[in-house]
């Protein structure tokens, strides 16, 4: 099975992290919910305090879609002040099978 994985990372500024976290959690909430979507996780680094957002997406296109619908862009927007930085990973991927 092939599809796409994300991994988005930002940093929060400092004191922003209270903050984002709610956004981040309406975010992976309504996305799950999103048509190609396989996964969605928001994850939070201990040691350096970053979000790394980590998902699977079936298509291109739904990956597409998601980055078009309202709660992303609304995510968007209200963490735009509340980051230093974001980085994006995008990877066309295969899933491979090692017990076999």
């Amino acid at each position: 099975m092939s599809f796409i994985v994300v991994m988005a990372e930002l940093l929060p500024k400092e004191g922003a992290e209270g903050k984002l976290i709610p956004l981040a959690e309406a975010l992976v909430e309504e996305t799950l919910k999103e048509e190609g979507n396989i996964d969605y996780k928001c994850l939070r680094s201990i040691k350096e305090g970053t979000f790394t957002f980590v998902e699977q997406w079936e298509s291109v296109e739904a990956l597409s879609d998601h980055l078009a619908s309202p709660h992303f862009k609304l995510f968007s927007k209200e963490s735009a002040d509340l980051a230093e930085n974001m980085g994006i990973k995008v990877l066309s991927a295969e899933e491979l099978n090692l017990y076999e």
